[in-house]
């Protein structure tokens, strides 16, 4: 089936990830047993229900202090957050400037608002347009309540940008988001380090 629109994850895909500096700051804010909480592979609940706007960012950071036994600062807190976040690439932004004159393009992260704040003033700071002017449209989990892999994350998507899936490609560097894509109907491409964006034909 010919691909008509394209669907792109945002952390690791379009913007590199940086968990061992984030994974520092914590620590050197006495956090240090961090990685109990937050993993590539696992998440506690309070992580989860941030991504899925199920809680604040105070709220968030009240349960990491009473989970850590810390006495820490909610700005100290979204500070080593957000080191995970790298800086925008010119050449992959360039490359969505280019494919979205091809394909309807849109966004679909699993995130949360301390996050997508930090980013999209990142983009508007590093590439002097906002992050959603590149994209047709732009879903964002913790807006949606649902997150991928689930499913119906996907159908939600789906549907309230009017997209077929047969007709729709993802783009993803996680096997189980890739999974769930498929089983929503979804034509699919796993990236996977060493590859970039850059480097896909589509």
């Amino acid at each position: 089936m010919t691909v008509k629109n394209i669907i792109f994850d945002l952390g690791g895909v379009i913007l590199d990830l940086d968990f061992e500096r984030m994974t520092h700051q914590f620590h050197k804010l006495g956090i240090s047993e961090f990685e109990d909480y937050f993993t590539l592979k696992k998440q506690a609940d309070f992580f989860e229900a941030l991504e899925l706007g199920l809680i604040t960012p105070e709220e968030f950071c009240d349960r990491l202090r009473k989970e850590a036994k810390v006495d820490v600062e909610n700005e100290a807190i979204e500070e080593a957050w957000n080191l995970i976040l790298k800086d925008f690439s010119s050449e992959r932004m360039n490359y969505l400037e280019r494919i979205s004159e091809k394909y309807n393009i849109f966004l679909f992260s699993n995130t949360n608002s301390i996050h997508a704040k930090c980013f999209e003033k990142r983009c508007l700071e590093q590439t002097g347009r906002t992050l959603d002017s590149y994209f047709d449209q732009v879903f964002y989990s913790h807006d949606l309540h649902l997150r991928k892999p689930d499913e119906e994350a996907f159908a939600e998507v789906l549907g309230r940008s009017g997209l077929q899936a047969v007709e729709t490609l993802f783009i993803d560097d996680n096997a189980a988001n890739i999974a769930g894509a498929h089983k929503a109907g979804l034509q699919t491409i796993h990236l996977q380090k060493p590859q970039t964006l850059l480097e896909l034909e589509i």
